[in-house]
């Protein structure tokens, strides 16, 4: 979609996107915890900073022109040429993929923030849900009824891809043009990642591999071969985090899930087989209880239906006040 410069039309562009400002205020607060527990990182400060400062730029330029054709959301990077196309091009590569860069700043921050804090563990009051409604420890029975070392190594990839697959499919978007999609697709996360990090806070958990060492004392089907590298990995990389309710692999990879359903139909069925085992091996890998996915997919919808309705409103047409009165005086033709 291309930006015109015509001048009898007077939308303006937004300066910002929604993520953006989320983000911006989501990072501010989780530098403000990292300062209050001493576990404030240099990440942390730089992306903290270019978003604030985004933010601030926007507003301060808020009053500046920018006449844009009905609809479009995003200036095209194919307007330009030579140079100044590639500079576009780049810094709108760079633009897509700050939120999930974002979301790997929090996370990351997180790991030391939540356990500083001390919050009681809410593990007890997790399992005893799951014992209430599916009459025992979800993740025993697949590891009981399923396992095998085939179906560990499978489980362990699809759990690893998680970290890929939101962010390669939102520059995918973005460089195909399909940039309303790309901006549902990034709001939709970004409200999934701030909600569940603020789960993270505020229900801090575990999961099963590390509360209930009791119930799982026996490694997982092959771990004892090369598989075991793959899942000590994800343990190391998780630590001491409180990161479980509720589940964001399951939130994330169900809202990605969504838009390839909806704008990529052919990606989607490729990335099924991958996007059910990411579900499934956030139980299998003994990381959740099974109401931790089952919120995750509630956040999932709602993070879907708020996306489209923010950014309805947000990219509306914006019409310039004073040129809509000097249209509203103007004389009609004549016939």
């Amino acid at each position: 979609m291309a930006v015109t410069r015509d001048r009898g039309d007077s939308r303006r562009a937004p300066l910002l996107w929604p993520e953006e400002c989320l983000f911006a205020v989501a990072l501010t607060l989780v530098a403000g915890l990292a300062l209050v527990t001493g576990a404030l990182s240099w990440a942390l400060i730089a992306v903290s900073a270019v978003l604030v400062g985004a933010l601030v730029a926007g507003f301060a330029l808020a009053r500046r022109r920018r006449t844009v054709a009905p609809g479009a959301l995003a200036l095209d990077a194919a307007s330009a040429g030579g140079p100044a196309r590639v500079a576009r091009i780049v810094g709108g590569v760079a633009r897509t993929a700050l939120p999930f860069l974002s979301c790997l700043v929090i996370y990351s921050s997180l790991r030391t923030i939540t356990p500083e804090l001390d919050f009681p563990l809410v593990d007890p009051a997790l399992i005893e849900f799951d014992r209430a409604v599916f009459g025992g420890d979800v993740s025993r029975w697949l590891n009981d009824t399923l396992g095998s070392p085939a179906l560990t190594l499978f489980m362990a990839i699809c759990y690893l891809s998680y970290g890929l697959s939101q962010g390669a499919y939102a520059i995918f978007s973005y460089l195909r043009g399909h940039v309303r999609e790309y901006h549902d697709f990034a709001l939709a996360i970004s409200i999934t990642a701030v909600v569940g990090y603020s789960g993270y806070v505020l229900v801090p958990g575990v999961g099963p591999h590390i509360y209930q060492t009791d119930v799982y004392a026996d490694p997982l089907p092959g771990h004892e071969g090369s598989i075991g590298g793959a899942l000590d990995a994800i343990t190391a990389v998780q630590g001491p985090a409180r990161d479980l309710f509720p589940s964001l692999h399951t939130a994330m990879t169900v809202v990605l899930m969504v838009y390839l359903w909806r704008d990529a139909r052919r990606l989607f069925w490729w990335y099924l087989p991958i996007g059910l085992g990411l579900l499934l091996s956030t139980l299998y890998l003994r990381k959740h209880y099974a109401v931790d996915v089952l919120a995750g997919t509630a956040l999932a919808v709602l993070a879907v239906v708020v996306a489209g309705r923010v950014n309805r409103w947000w990219y509306r047409p914006r019409v310039d006040p004073p040129a809509e009165a000097a249209r509203s005086f103007a004389p009609s033709p004549r016939r």
